[in-house]
């Protein structure tokens, strides 16, 4: 498999957690409830879903806010389930979710390896551009 030489984008890359096993469901997976810094967020082009650091979700990005306070809670599965939540301001828990359209055949990232130094440890999430 192909390694992801540079970024000449603005990225976020996130790592799906492994329960989502069936792998049907990587849009939402990629695109909901990350605690994220919103300003920062919204200088991104992209959001990178991946697992084991090969990309398996690109999303151009359209936009992005906080996610109501119910979808905020421990149980981050239900969140990733509830397809149909409005977005809303909820600054106590500062998760978002970005909006925007699932990239299906893109060419510069889709099913490729991310580099060492991107691929997320103990955070789920990596920034390609500097804040």
């Amino acid at each position: 498999m192909e390694k992801i030489k540079k970024f000449d984008d603005k990225c976020i890359i996130v790592r799906i957690p492994i329960s989502i096993q069936h792998r049907s469901n990587l849009y939402e997976a990629t695109r909901r409830c990350w605690r994220v810094n919103l300003e920062r967020a919204r200088k991104a082009e992209y959001v990178l879903g991946t697992i084991d650091g090969e990309v398996l979700c690109v999303i151009k990005i359209c936009n992005c806010d906080y996610v109501k306070t119910e979808f905020c809670n421990k149980e981050r599965e239900k969140c990733r389930r509830d397809f149909n939540a409005n977005i809303e301001l909820c600054e106590r828990n500062k998760r978002i979710a970005f909006e925007g359209k699932e990239i299906k055949n893109d060419k510069k990232y889709l099913r490729k390896i991310l580099p060492d130094e991107y691929i997320p440890g103990q955070m789920p999430i990596r920034y390609t551009y500097k804040f």
